[in-house]
């Protein structure tokens, strides 16, 4: 795989769930996929794993958009920085339970680190604060 096409493939991802394109998105990984969420402290697998997380997202934030703010590559590793951000209109699956809508508006930041092999995502190791989605939804101080 080339520098170019693991980039790509990388920026697709954020490119497909702003175009709520589920199907692209299952094709960008491999069916040995592991998702690991740091926040979360939770893994998923499969192109399953992949489509429970990103629907939790796109279920409970159905206007979510993200933005890609920084990319580097290193050999098969890709690593991003992005913006996400969206309306809490859904329930929120969480290893604590659901969290009902609370209407209000977040941004979160991410970093994610993802694994390349043959032209898909091999894995993903996503980084981000649960503390401010907590406090943008008001459920903390």
């Amino acid at each position: 795989m080339s520098r170019e096409q693991s980039i790509q493939t990388v920026r697709s991802v954020y490119e497909m769930f702003n175009n709520k394109d589920m199907n692209g998105l299952m094709s960008l990984v491999t069916d040995d996929f592991e998702l690991i969420d740091m926040a979360l402290g939770m893994t998923w697998r499969g192109k399953a794993g992949w489509k429970e997380w990103l629907e939790a997202w796109a279920i409970s934030l159905p206007d979510a958009k993200t933005r890609v703010d920084s990319l580097a590559a290193d050999g098969d590793l890709i690593f991003t920085e992005h913006t996400g951000m969206g309306t809490h209109t859904g329930p929120l699956q969480t290893p604590g339970g659901v969290i009902p809508p609370t209407g209000k508006a977040i941004k979160l930041q991410f970093a994610e680190a993802f694994t390349m092999r043959n032209d898909k995502i091999r894995q993903m190791k996503a980084y981000w604060d649960s503390a401010t989605l907590m406090r943008q939804l008001g459920l903390m101080a």
